[in-house]
């Protein structure tokens, strides 16, 4: 059969549902998460990692939907200009902001934001329930306690702020929320010669959708590792994990098997995860090794669905 050449409208509508075609593909493409999965944000919610703006190791994560805004942590200071700029895509409302511990890579920038929040509204505050009194008269092995001071005299008369206890489950926009450490006497009497409170009474939480969840580990470190296996290593299955500690002297490898993920999110640019200086990078080449899926700054905003 000879081809026949077009011209004219025939060329230029070809060339249309051409490009027609592609701009679908591409924005196809920009709809899905991580994973490859197209969420159904009216349904389902949206869990992103997004990078520090410092360069360096920090916590901030989203969960969301068409009409719901859940914060984790924030990271330094310097990356509240960042957090400002997610949470005006989503109508300058967070519906419920939660603060793993308040060390300065997790809470630096709810500090600048809740200080001065211009037109943000902030429906509501959840934290690790520390005794700052306690913690004052002990100190940091590792942190300067300003940003824990900061937090404490901004939020201590809030009756937004809610102090989550182990054991808690909650209803938070619709996701069950799964408290599994808190701020307690079982910290107190489980930790290590550091006595490295705050890391280590810093939330484990799970967040649950109908069919999936991502467990949070924050920034607990190896003294809780075998505790809360013994705890609750019938309950830690997810499908999604944020490791312990940016990757770094945190969970066993048993506690990270016992939850069965599928992909593993490391907060934390790949200077660390990929120097063996770190034990971050010993953790993600491991996990790669066995066909999971791990998450770093260097490819982030990463995302997955809640389903």
């Amino acid at each position: 059969m000879k081809l026949r050449h077009l011209t004219g409208a025939g060329a230029l509508a070809l060339c249309t549902l051409a490009l027609t075609g592609s701009a679908l593909r591409q924005q196809a493409k920009q709809n899905e998460d991580s994973t490859g999965h197209t969420p159904d944000l009216s349904t389902e919610y949206l869990v992103t990692q997004y990078a520090d703006a410092t360069g360096v190791q920090g916590t901030f994560y989203t969960i969301s939907k068409d009409d719901t805004l859940i914060l984790i942590d924030g990271g330094w200071a310097g990356n509240a200009a960042a957090v400002r700029k997610v949470i005006a895509s989503h109508g300058n409302t967070v519906d419920a902001w939660i603060l793993t511990h308040p060390h300065q890579d997790h809470a630096g920038a709810f500090n600048i934001i809740y200080g001065d929040p211009g037109d943000i509204r902030i429906n509501a505050v959840y934290d690790n329930g520390f005794d700052y009194d306690f913690i004052e008269s002990v100190g940091e092995p590792y942190d300067d306690i300003t940003v824990m001071e900061t937090y404490h005299s901004l939020t201590a008369d809030d009756p937004a702020v809610t102090h989550l206890r182990r054991g808690d489950i909650l209803d938070i926009c619709g996701l069950t929320v799964s408290v599994y450490n808190a701020y307690d006497e079982a910290v107190l009497d489980t930790v290590g010669d550091e006595k490295d409170y705050q890391n280590n009474a810093s939330l484990l939480f799970e967040v649950s959708g109908a069919q999936t969840s991502i467990l949070f580990c924050s920034d607990i470190k190896y003294d809780m590792d075998r505790y809360l296996l013994e705890a609750y290593g019938d309950d830690i299955a997810c499908d999604y994990i944020q490791v312990g500690h940016h990757g770094n002297w945190s969970f066993s490898d048993e506690f990270y098997e016992r939850t069965g993920a599928s992909v593993f999110f490391i907060d934390a640019p790949s200077a660390i995860t990929d120097n063996p200086d770190f034990p971050a990078c010993a953790l993600k080449q491991r996990l790669l090794g066995e066909q999971k899926t791990v998450f770093d700054f260097s490819s982030a905003p990463n995302t997955v669905t809640l389903r």
